[in-house]
């Protein structure tokens, strides 16, 4: 017997990133405990960690040099500077700590360097809100704190001690993966990926090297987008020699070999670009800036060219005062991006604190930022994001491109765009070259192909984007994927069985900097800024230039952005929604079920439930199903409406998921939603049937989709039961007998006196009897199909006397709410981590990429270990 699935509140764990919203109340920075975090990154990275021997890592990445002057600078040793640790085993932490740091700079190690304790104060929280404190870390001389903070802008090395007991090493080398289920141990790896998180934010980075102490052992480990490379233990006592060899090996890397992003110039006070920043962001200094609020404009009030609007500023001069860094970054111009024939190669922008940042530390790493241009002084919005690397996968600007060709309305208009040099991610090599396909000769851990592929000049590029890739003479198994049809030199995109995305760095400038979706100012104007999205969607999809699927429709991907609007009668600033995020669209012709790359992304909360609740193409009524789902959330969450407990309401609907067997599915709430066409104030597990009201017209327009989209379901599931009945008589009649003559009536009839002059037809199924949709739903399901329907009844609601202007009553999520606790669900199915899922048929795979990660409850998530056989696991219950 089929067991039912579980549902569970939060969303799966995934290692993608998440949209410029905060999707989901478990993942908002303030109702979220480090600790819970912690342990979810380390769930997120269960299977990102590829082990290394110490030799092999460091030839790779602090290579030893061969200019004879330079070998004559190194410190000359008699001892062990380390002998004071012998008996580490024995000390407390903190003096392993201490003696550890004397011994590193007395002896001076790491030239140029200095290693500084900075475990006991933390930076301020308007840098870091968790107030986090690695033990120690190395810094240039020059920038070394001497007050004990972190100045985690300045960290280098950051240096991480535990005590010398083998459980609280955050990695075990018994592990095939090196990674463990163990608690203690499980711990120090969140706590290890939560300190290279926030490092990859507040810096530009390419990678992160940080050194693990436990007693007399130490580890080194690298970090990067895809995943981590860490070397087996080893111990810096007794080893002495070798280590202080590497650490004077690390003193002669660049910035560049030791992962910082050398398109990124960090810019200090008295440097004339950071002194042009803080310019800027006076706020006192520009009075005439524009209010960007919806009102009448007089015509002395129409602004000139090159005006700025009040909360542009703001949020750039937000950025700008508080103790972030400050960058220049480059940015590539393409020729398609030039003004004209002499526009330069690069442009520059002036950054500093993002105004958006995705959690996590696997995945694009997404940080958005208001910048300033260095050409032409105008604020732009910058985004930085590690995109995936694979064949097919198109860059956002070059869809945007497309889509301003094409005159499509409501989407960013494209300044320049570009990948960042070769800087591309190289955990999945190494995870590649240490699981060599079985036709493939293993490597071993020193075999000089591993030193030649990784080493190089720099840990930051690679020779070519052309080698990232395998060419078609290579020698392949059914695990790579096949290059697509008709390309003569086709490039394979993946391996099906890595666990590890391949990224590359990659910067993208808009002209317009918008604003959040929450800033709507009433529910009219919701639905008005969500209708210019729809259009926007729609055009994308219907002009003959560019038909494409956003693919992502979600709240933090639709933004506001104010317009002046002429007329014969006057002028006004008038607000419109602006579709953005347009990095996961696909054509609507595109149909390669082998998938461009090996997960496919979404934002759990406004994905349709078609879509959660089995593999398919996305579709029209998908999307306009995720702009419904948008409308709802932001009416709920900050409108005037019957629902009391919004928090509870928001986490029941939009951030449950079920399991079924190693499958994520749709929650209960919103399937029985669609599948009703009900929307209650208390949801299905009780008797109140009470509809969610918002006594507005935006009841008519929740009413009215939910009859479409429940009619929508209803026709998809009965098309879906005639297609199995179909393909399920086919499997039973044999092949032979499809193309047998008929047989013949009368003679073949055994009894003549019961014949009769007419054949009467064979009765359907049972289960197929009655089950014809009604004609009304077979009219309404049709509304779904393409956007008029839509567009309509959202205009017709708009010139509906019955808004008003105060229904926005602010957050009704209490800045004290925390979400329900839950009894602890399964994390990510190795089916999903390494790229598989289960085929249904000949559908394309799909696994939802969500937007964040899963909530802990008082006991950990259960670290995935690799897929075993058997039937499925199912746990039940929620605990409150």
């Amino acid at each position: 017997m089929t067991k039912p699935p579980q549902f569970l509140t939060g969303t799966p764990i995934s290692n993608s990133t998440r949209t410029r919203d905060q999707a989901s109340l478990f993942s908002e920075p303030k109702r979220e405990d480090l600790t819970e975090r912690r342990r979810k990154f380390a769930d997120d990275m269960a299977h990102a960690a590829v082990p290394a021997d110490k030799d092999e890592f460091c030839k790779a990445f602090f290579p030893a040099p061969t200019d004879p002057a330079v070998l004559e600078q190194k410190p000359k040793l008699t001892e062990n500077p380390f002998a004071a640790l012998l008996e580490a085993n024995k000390l407390l932490e903190a003096d392993v700590r201490r003696l550890f740091t004397k011994a590193v700079n007395d002896h001076n190690l790491v030239p140029g360097f200095k290693m500084r304790e900075c475990g006991e104060r933390p930076d301020p929280s308007s840098l870091d809100g968790d107030k986090q404190k690695v033990d120690a870390a190395l810094y240039h001389a020059e920038h070394a704190p001497t007050d004990g903070r972190q100045a985690w802008p300045d960290q280098m090395i950051p240096i991480e001690f535990k005590r010398d007991d083998n459980n609280l090493d955050p990695w075990d080398d018994s592990k095939p993966n090196i990674s463990t289920e163990a608690l203690k141990r499980k711990e120090g790896r969140g706590q290890c990926i939560s300190y290279s998180e926030l490092l990859h934010a507040v810096q530009h980075r390419v990678a992160l090297f940080m050194l693990v102490v436990v007693g007399t052992r130490a580890r080194f480990v690298r970090w990067d987008r895809s995943g981590t490379i860490v070397t087996r233990a080893f111990n810096y006592v007794q080893d002495w020699e070798f280590f202080c060899d590497i650490l004077w090996r690390i003193s002669l890397c660049s910035d560049s070999q030791l992962g910082l992003d050398p398109t990124a110039t960090r810019l200090r006070p008295g440097d004339a670009d950071y002194d042009r920043m803080t310019a800027a962001a006076d706020l006192d200094a520009h009075t005439d800036d524009v209010d960007e609020k919806e009102h009448d404009l007089k015509p002395n009030e129409l602004p000139a060219d090159g005006f700025v609007y009040k909360y542009v500023r703001k949020m750039f001069s937000e950025s700008v005062l508080s103790p972030w860094p400050r960058y220049r970054v480059e940015v590539p111009v393409s020729k398609d991006d030039k003004d004209d024939k002499d526009s330069e190669a690069t442009r520059h922008f002036l950054i500093a604190k993002p105004t958006f940042r995705a959690r996590g530390m696997s995945g694009r790493g997404t940080r958005g930022y208001v910048a300033l241009d260095c050409k032409t002084g105008d604020f732009v919005w910058l985004k930085d994001a590690w995109r995936a690397h694979y064949l097919l996968v198109d860059k956002e600007g070059d869809v945007l491109r497309r889509l301003n060709n094409a005159e499509v309305m409501n989407v960013p208009t494209l300044i320049c765009h570009g990948d960042i040099q070769d800087q591309v991610t190289l955990t999945p090599d190494w995870w590649e070259i240490k699981n060599p396909l079985p036709s493939s000769k293993p490597a071993p851990d020193s075999s000089p192909s591993l030193r030649s592929s990784l080493s190089g000049a720099s840990t930051i590029t690679s020779s070519s984007s052309a080698s990232r890739k395998r060419k078609c003479g290579d020698e392949r198994s059914e695990d790579s994927v096949p290059p697509p049809k008709g390309l003569s030199t086709g490039l394979v995109g993946f391996r099906k069985d890595c666990p590890l995305r391949l990224h590359k760095h990659y910067r993208l400038v808009e002209k317009e900097v918008g604003m959040p979706l929450s800033n709507f100012q009433h529910g009219r104007q919701l639905v008005s800024v969500v209708l210019d999205s729809i259009y926007a969607h729609f055009e994308a999809a219907t002009k003959p230039e560019v038909p494409l699927l956003h693919r992502d429709v979600s709240g933090g991907n639709i933004l506001i952005v104010p317009h002046i609007l002429k007329d014969a009668d006057g002028a006004e600033i008038k607000w419109r929604g602006m579709l953005t995020d347009w990095e996961m669209s696909k054509p609507m012709d595109s149909k390669n079920t082998s998938g461009r790359q090996p997960e496919r992304t979404g934002t759990w909360q406004f994905l349709s439930v078609a879509l959660l609740s089995r593999p398919k193409e996305v579709e029209i009524c998908d999307e306009l199903e995720a702009f419904f789902y948008v409308i709802l959330y932001y009416g709920v969450r900050y409108l005037r409406s019957n629902v009391e407990t919004v928090g509870n309401w928001i986490s029941s609907f939009f951030d449950t998921y079920g399991v079924r067997g190693d499958t994520y599915i749709c929650g209960n709430e919103k399937l029985s939603a669609i599948k009703t066409g009900i929307l209650t104030v208390s949801g299905t597990n009780t008797d109140d049937n009470t509809s969610v009201q918002f006594d507005s017209p935006l009841d008519g327009v929740i009413t009215e989709l939910l009859r479409w989209f429940k009619a929508h379901f209803v026709w998809t599931q009965y098309e879906r039961r005639k297609e199995r009945l179909k393909k399920t008589i086919l499997q039973l009649r044999p092949q032979a007998s499809l193309g047998a003559a008929p047989l013949r009536r009368g003679r073949d009839n055994p009894y003549p006196a019961r014949a009769r002059d007419t054949v009467l037809p064979l009765p359907q199924p049972p289960h197929l009897q009655d089950s014809r949709p009604s004609a009304e739903d077979e009219a309404l399901h049709k509304y779904v199909l393409t956007h008029d329907e839509m567009m309509d009844l959202l205009v017709g609601a708009l010139a509906s006397y019955d808004w008003t202007g105060d229904d926005k009553v602010g957050d009704r999520v209490g800045s004290g709410y925390r979400p329900p606790a839950q009894e602890v669900g399964p994390t990510l199915p190795v089916s999903l981590a390494t790229n598989k899922r289960r085929k249904v048929e000949d559908e394309p795979q799909f696994a939802a990429s969500l937007p964040i990660l899963p909530l802990a409850s008082g006991l950990p998530p259960k670290t995935p270990e690799r897929k075993k056989t058997g039937g499925p696991h199912h746990t039940t219950g929620y605990r409150r």
